[in-house]
């Protein structure tokens, strides 16, 4: 019975072929696999999407609701630039912000031969720029180390400007030009 079935199959689809013709045979079996192209990997695809669509949505409604749960304190400016001024050293302790750079520069065990030191007043606000110029010679790794120390220890210091060169590939010391800037009160030095 199966093979009478087969069989009577077999007849039917080459019947149905012949009728069809190249073309039209063709333009079945592509539309036949489209179909199973479409139902085993579009389908999936869209799910993904579809998926991904709402985690980008959840992800937005919770950065949404950190954005209005920080809260902004309500300074005024005034406020806000009392407070910057307070923050920095006084002019008055200079020297021991001079006397601290050198002894992190020993403790790096660099040589600071001479330092230039220029004392600037801004125009505006109420603070006073001390250029610090120092030529130091020692190995890089302590140089950087010394700079991440004086900075890290001196909020009100800033690193203007670096220069390093070294004499040959072979010496394992350089020489660098610090340019540093340390902001202080105005106030205080008058």
């Amino acid at each position: 019975m199966k093979i009478y079935n087969l069989s009577y199959l077999y007849w039917h689809l080459t019947t149905v072929a012949k009728n069809l013709g190249l073309w039209g045979v063709l333009g079945f079996v592509l539309t036949i696999v489209s179909l199973l192209i479409y139902l085993t990997k579009v389908v999936v695809v869209e799910d993904e999407l579809v998926a991904s669509v709402a985690e980008l949505e959840h992800q937005e409604r919770k950065k949404t609701e950190l954005r209005e749960s920080i809260v902004v304190p309500q300074h005024t400016t005034v406020q806000e630039l009392e407070a910057f001024y307070a923050m920095l050293p006084s002019a008055t302790s200079l020297p021991k912000w001079l006397g601290f750079i050198d002894e992190t520069a020993a403790k790096q065990h660099l040589i600071l031969n001479r330092g230039d030191y220029k004392l600037l007043q801004t125009q505006q606000g109420r603070i006073m720029r001390y250029e610090i110029i120092l030529p130091v010679v020692g190995k890089y790794t302590q140089i950087r180390h010394f700079i991440a120390s004086v900075l890290h220890q001196l909020p009100a210091l800033a690193l203007s400007d670096i220069q390093i060169k070294r004499e040959n590939a072979l010496s394992p010391t350089v020489e660098a030009r610090l340019v540093f800037v340390l902001f202080l009160q105005s106030d205080t030095w008058k």
